[in-house]
C-alpha cells in the first residue's frame, strides 16, 4: 500500500491565477500591477504548482531560483469569494517528459500568506479530498 508522505494534502485543480515577478523585499500584497495569467494545476495549504509562466526567461528563472525575486499571486478558490493574495517562492521547476507535450511546471511555496487565506485553502483542499 502506498502512503502519501506529504505534510500538506494537495488536490488537482484548474484555477486561473494572476501573477507577477517582484523583488524579494516587495511587501504589497494587495494586487498585481502588471499581472500575467496562468493556471494553478494543484494546490495545498503550503503551496501550488503552476503551468506555463508567460514572459519567464532564464534571467527571471535564475532570480526566482536564487531568491532575488519572488512571485505575487492573486486567485480565487470560488468565483463568489474574495481573492487570495500571497507571495510565493520557487521550489522547483520541471519540463514535461510526456510525449508531444512541451510544458514546464513550476512549484511554489506560499510565503507571507495571511492566516485567513491559509485556512481557506486548507478547507478547500480538505473538502475536495472528501
Amino acid at each position: 500500500m502506498l502512503t502519501n508522505k506529504r505534510l500538506f494534502p494537495r488536490t488537482k485543480v484548474n484555477i486561473k491565477v494572476g501573477f507577477e515577478f517582484v523583488k524579494w523585499n516587495e511587501a504589497d500584497l494587495d494586487h498585481c500591477k502588471n499581472a500575467y495569467e496562468t493556471s494553478i494545476i494543484d494546490i495545498s495549504a503550503k503551496g501550488a504548482s503552476l503551468s506555463e509562466l508567460p514572459d519567464i526567461d532564464k534571467g527571471v528563472l535564475k532570480k526566482l531560483s536564487t531568491g532575488k525575486n519572488k512571485i505575487r499571486l492573486n486567485f480565487s478558490l470560488y468565483t463568489d469569494h474574495d481573492p487570495i493574495n500571497t507571495f510565493a517562492r520557487l521550489i522547483w521547476h520541471q519540463q514535461s517528459d510526456t510525449e508531444n507535450i512541451d510544458e514546464t511546471r513550476y512549484g511554489f511555496e506560499f510565503i507571507d500568506i495571511p492566516g485567513t487565506a491559509y485556512e481557506r485553502i486548507k478547507k478547500f483542499v480538505e473538502s475536495a479530498g472528501s
